[in-house]
């Protein structure tokens, strides 16, 4: 499966970065990106559910289908390549996850550093139409309890970040902030918005300063993040692929293991980090 020197490198390694795309969470049964616009929601352009555009003219019909989405992903379960990740952190001194997946997978087969270039479906924060709030005479305030811009003169008293953290995606009216009202959205990257600055350039020096990178389940055809591999190619990290189609990353990768990471993750880490045989 592994070259031996590449094997011994690997072994020697103190940072390792796993980047995972969709395929990742498809093998847990979680419809990838074009899936999730076939069945029910066929009928909808994804810039009819997954844009500012849209959330700002049809906030309900924009909320109801990210329930949809959500009630899906809460009933799968980290697949095995989920957990094979979550063990090299105790085999590897620093692993950093950087995924392109908003299903809280990772976290939940116990990886502890992971960077979420695409957000979080589970998470919510304020909707923030930039060009209303802006359009007074006066900039509003931030509101402490979201850190959006509140959409009250003042934040309310009495509310905390703990009530924030309370409310959850699920069926209904669209939830307001606690503490200044401001409408509430998933935390998720949709059309037309920038990645998180803070989490892309962590997740930059993550694939800058690695010893090696794992890429896994992505087709890396959305940038930036389909470049972080590349980056870290150049900063003279390894590459691994486990895809189960070659991509632009295949032919520059130091080993490339076509199958799905379930299968192939558990033996990647038992053939390089568990194996006796040194």
């Amino acid at each position: 499966m592994i070259p031996d020197p590449l094997r011994q490198h690997l072994r020697s390694c103190q940072n390792i970065v796993v980047f995972t795309g969709a395929g990742m969470s498809a093998e847990s049964g979680i419809p990838t990106f074009r899936d999730r616009f076939e069945g029910m929601w066929a009928l909808y352009d994804p810039q009819d559910v997954a844009s500012l555009d849209a959330f700002r003219h049809h906030p309900q019909t924009v909320w109801d289908w990210h329930v949809q989405l959500a009630d899906k992903i809460r009933q799968v379960a980290p697949n095995a390549g989920h957990a094979a990740v979550a063990r090299l952190e105790s085999l590897v001194p620093n692993v950093t996850v950087i995924t392109q997946n908003i299903d809280n997978l990772h976290q939940a087969a116990g990886s502890r550093t992971v960077l979420e270039l695409h957000g979080n479906i589970f998470r919510l924060k304020a909707f923030v139409d930039a060009d209303e709030l802006f359009a007074g005479d006066h900039s509003p305030i931030i509101c402490r309890i979201c850190d959006g811009y509140a959409v009250a003169d003042e934040c309310g008293t009495y509310a905390t970040k703990d009530d924030l953290a309370a409310i959850v995606l699920k069926a209904g009216p669209i939830p307001r902030c606690p503490g200044c009202g401001a409408r509430l959205r998933p935390d998720i990257v949709w059309f037309g918005e920038p990645l998180d600055i803070y989490v892309l350039e962590s997740a930059m020096r993550a694939a800058d300063t690695c010893d090696a990178l794992i890429c896994i389940g992505s087709s890396l055809e959305v940038q930036p993040a389909a470049s972080l591999p590349v980056r870290a190619k150049w900063g003279g990290a390894k590459i691994i692929e486990i895809n189960p189609e070659p991509t632009s990353l295949s032919f520059h990768a130091d080993v490339f293991l076509q199958g799905k990471a379930a299968e192939l993750l558990p033996q990647l880490i038992q053939a390089v980090w568990q194996s006796t045989n040194y």
